[in-house]
């Protein structure tokens, strides 16, 4: 069946031919729902007719669908269309096609045609072939037809192997049309489509794979395994580098004689080939299976040695598997003399042969990234090549940078301010991440940002191979379409089980499961489950620990404390294999407790490959708090050590300050002496932070969010009573109180941004809140003045953070008061200067002044007082010349650390029990 141009199937529109063989028709098509180009195959039209045959090519193909990589070509979907009837009655057949990835460039048949490959050229590729079986391999799927004409290479050097696995699901019956005189059909075109033999539909006895680059094995019509595409590879590489055909014949039948007796031409290969390579090629075209290269990562190894120059230890005058290159004998006892030195020869080159040891594997190596300020929340791209991250800090803003891993430094990704979180698409082509409490994507070349929904990935997100996005919400996993729209849920918190929040999903191998943790405050403490998103059900496989990750080494990982852990682990049964080991130290970590629900919890991440990177902890890993004068001459108060703050505020008295402090039980409200450095804790259990003092020092209002607690609560200063619900609501995070305590004023994340918010407490149920004004732009940070009649807040609405001041509690216009940016605005207790944060583009920030005149408002030029490493708790002294604030230590965060060949090292360090 032909298609011609503006034909539908589904949502996809036919637009051009591309070519046809034993497997189907294949066409270039546009999806029209998503907007991408995309390849059809159409298969065989006997599939429309035989309801067992397409069942059983619909589970190959969800095997195949599981063949996440990025030098495979993605199989998106498979779909029926059933015909119609023509105009003269005839009906038409049903068509059934498979869905994949649209390669663009030439297959390497077409580039070997032309030449033999240089070998600078054919290793790339030939590595990138080997990364695709190798990642195929380990999932049990073997490719079966690997042949030049299956291989692609992009104008990028990027190769795809496509058609992974389809010789087997398309299985015997779509044969060629060639009868062997044994009685086996053929394909007559030697080098594109699989071939099969005999009417029988077992495994054994069937030919799959194109004649020239058939195994021994498959020739014979025997069962195959992984030691085909070794074969197949070795084949394909020996053309890459000699232009020429490794097994020629006229038609299929020699072909498949040539592959079964004729010895390789070695003479054929480059004068300049490594002998290592050689060697590769010839274990990888040993015709008895047994003695053939084992795994196809061996081959990864000895390519790598190659590329890198590594000493080749083969013997002077070795050719293949210890033969020797002896001069032609003279005489008689010439030739005893030297059959006797070749036999004590040959035997020591055995005796060298058998005690030599396999290949070492690829060495692990260490390497820090270093970053001018700080860095944090990161994703890796799956093939490693690409590092996306968020950096900034609190009074300078947050951009997201993007970092290819040859280069010495990240680029800020335009339109991503406030971005948090990152996560790479599976083809790295994109990048998700939430800021102003909305889900978005953009771009990773650079352009404009997409928002898809309301969300944010504070707690973790994954991109799906369906294009799906899931992230964690406020009572369970969530899933968007990559495209947009209203998110579906995916998991129920079970509250009566002590769980908090359902964080850092993953999908795995295959694509049908979700991996996530659970946040916990059950004495378990947190646990790793597995949804099955078929049955929306999950279960517990593993406990103890934060951000667990499963990465292809066969491992689960997770975070606790400062250490990274590794658990080998079964894919296939979903259960440990092993026991836990310790990997990484020195991690740094946000918050933990089991049931942190904000910030991370072990800030790394691992790419297919196995490469991880993670943020380092710095040998002083949090900050102090500090008084400095208006000159920036700072000392740090008696009886501290560091402590990672959230947000704070000193006192009406100014001898006390209040704050979130991330600590290894959890982000909680703590009140510091500071006079002796004494803390004192306030509550327990989920996150607590972002407090007001009341203007009599005796009371606190904070924001909450845990589970069915979310909102703004207040307690007694003085630890004692119980916390009290002011106002329910995810998202509400308290900014000031006015002098007579009556009115306070509040931050409102929404969809759109967040809005400053007013809430009156004069009466015992106290008001409804509403905003301070009609908002432009996402506002946040306010500060009531000492008189009470004037709101200083932070704008985004001019595109970056801007201090402002508008008439309290009347309507009136709004101020601008700083000039290149601005956050985090407080009064001095005069009333008559307003401070504020600024971000240096070396890192750290600077604080700024200026005088306020109220009748009328005015408010001078801002001038700079001192910069410093400051974060986000502070607040002027009650005298006005000094200042409490966090004092950071120079870099903090600002190192990655990455491993590269990590997973030989996890399976040393936590192997699996055999």
């Amino acid at each position: 069946m032909s298609l011609q141009p503006g034909t539908h199937l589904g949502p996809y529109e036919i637009t051009a031919a591309i070519g046809a063989g034993g497997m189907g028709e294949v066409y270039r098509a546009k999806d029209t729902t998503l907007g991408r180009d995309v390849a059809i195959k159409i298969l065989p039209a006997a599939f429309a007719h035989d309801a067992d045959r397409l069942a059983r090519f619909t589970r190959e193909a969800k095997t195949l669908a599981s063949l996440n990589h990025p030098n495979i070509a993605h199989i998106y979907g498979l779909d029926r269309q059933e015909g119609q009837d023509g105009r003269d009655g005839t009906a038409r057949p049903a068509t059934v096609f498979i869905v994949m990835e649209l390669v663009e460039g030439d297959d390497l048949s077409q580039r070997i045609t032309r030449s033999a490959i240089p070998l600078d050229e054919a290793l790339p590729i030939a590595k990138q072939i080997v990364d695709a079986l190798e990642a195929a391999h380990e999932l049990g799927i073997v490719h079966r037809d690997l042949k030049p004409a299956n291989i692609k290479v992009r104008a990028d050097g990027t190769v795809k192997v496509l058609d992974f696995g389809l010789a087997k699901a398309l299985g015997p019956a779509e044969a060629g049309h060639h009868d062997d005189p044994r009685g086996v059909r053929l394909q007559a075109d030697l080098t594109h489509s699989p071939t099969i033999t005999t009417p029988a539909m077992t495994q054994a006895g069937m030919i799959l794979g194109t004649a020239a680059y058939m195994s021994p094995e498959q020739a014979r019509g025997k069962a195959v395994d992984k030691r085909a595409d070794i074969w197949a590879f070795g084949v394909v590489l020996y053309e890459m580098l000699t232009g020429a055909r490794t097994f020629a014949g006229d038609d299929v039948s020699i072909t498949l004689a040539s592959v079964l007796k004729d010895e390789v031409r070695w003479d054929a290969l480059p004068s300049g080939t490594p002998p290592r390579l050689r060697r590769l090629l010839e274990r990888c075209l040993e015709r008895d299976a047994k003695q053939r290269l084992r795994d196809i990562g061996e081959a990864r190894v000895e390519i790598g040695k190659v590329q890198s120059g590594a000493p080749d230890a083969t013997l002077a005058g070795t050719t293949r598997a210890g033969a020797v290159s002896v001069p032609a004998p003279s005489s008689r006892w010439s030739i005893a003399t030297l059959g006797f030195a070749a036999i004590g020869f040959a035997a020591l080159s055995g005796w060298l042969l058998l005690s030599r040891k396999e290949p070492a594997p690829p060495p692990v190596t260490r390497a820090r990234l270093a970053n001018p300020v700080e860095s944090s929340a990161l994703d890796i791209s799956r093939d490693g090549t690409k590092l996306v991250y968020r950096s900034g800090n609190a009074a300078q803003g947050y951009v997201l940078l993007l970092r290819q891993m040859d280069q010495f430094e990240g680029k800020p990704l335009a339109g991503t301010d406030g971005g948090a979180r990152p996560v790479f698409s599976p083809s790295a082509d994109w990048i998700a991440y939430s800021a102003d409490n909305k889900i978005k994507k953009t771009p990773a070349s650079g352009g404009t940002s997409i928002a898809l929904c309301g969300g944010d990935f504070n707690t973790g997100g994954a991109w799906g191979d369906d294009d799906t996005i899931v992230f964690s919400g406020k009572n369970g996993l969530m899933r968007v379409p990559a495209t947009g729209g209203t998110p579906v849920v995916l998991t129920t918190i079970e509250t009566t089980k002590g769980e908090v929040q359902h964080q850092w999903p993953q999908f795995l191998p295959g694509g049908r499961q979700l991996l996530f943790t659970v946040a916990s405050k059950s004495a378990e403490g947190p646990q790793f489950a597995v949804l099955d998103l078929q049955s929306g059900k999950y279960r517990v496989v593993a406990r103890g620990g934060e951000h667990g990750q499963y990465v292809r080494s066969g491992h689960l990982t997770f975070g606790r404390g400062r250490t990274l852990f590794a658990l080998p682990f079964d894919l296939a049964r979903l259960a440990p294999t092993g026991t836990e080991a310790p990997v990484v130290e020195d991690l740094f970590s946000w918050g933990g407790g089991g049931y942190a629900v904000s910030g991370a919890v072990a800030d790394y991440a691992v790419s297919f490959a196995g490469t991880l990177v993670y943020v380092e902890a710095t040998a002083q890993t949090g900050s102090v708090l500090s008084w400095a004068d208006r000159t920036g001459v700072a000392a740090p108060l008696p009886g501290q050590i560091p402590r990672l703050w959230g947000s704070g505020r000193l006192s009406p008295d100014g001898r006390r300050v209040a704050s979130g402090i991330f600590t290894d039980t959890g982000h909680d409200l703590w009140v510091v002496n500071l006079a002796s450095g004494t803390p004192t804790r306030l509550t327990f259990g989920g996150v607590n932070d972002n407090p007001v003092w009341t203007p009599d020092g005796r009371e606190i209002v904070y924001s909450v969010e845990a589970s069915g607690k979310d909102g703004l609560h207040t307690l007694h200063a003085d630890g004692s009573g119980q916390p009290a619900l002011l106002l329910a609501g995810t998202g509400l995070s308290p900014a000031s109180l006015t002098p007579d305590g009556k009115t306070l004023l509040f931050t409102q994340a929404g969809a759109s941004g967040s809005r400053v918010m007013v809430l009156p407490l004069a009466s015992p149920a106290g008001g409804k809140p509403h905003p301070l004004h009609d908002s432009t732009g996402s506002e946040t940070g306010a500060a009531v003045s000492p008189d009470g009649q004037w709101v200083a807040f932070e704008s985004r609405e001019s595109g970056r953070s801007e201090v402002y001041v508008t008439p309290f509690p009347g309507a009136g216009p709004k101020t601008q008061v700083s000039t290149e940016g601005g956050v985090e605005p407080r009064w001095a207790r005069s009333g008559r200067e307003l401070f504020y944060w600024q971000g240096t583009s070396a890192g750290g920030n600077r604080l700024f002044s200026a005088a306020i005149q109220t009748a009328p408002f005015s408010a001078s030029a801002p001038h700079p007082l001192f910069s410093a490493n400051s974060g986000t708790t502070w607040d002027p002294a009650p005298d006005g010349e000094h200042f409490m604030f966090e004092n950071a230590p120079a870099g903090f965060g600002n190192v990655f650390a990455t491993v590269t060949n990590w997973f030989d090292e996890l399976r040393r360090k936590a192997p699996a029990k055999k």
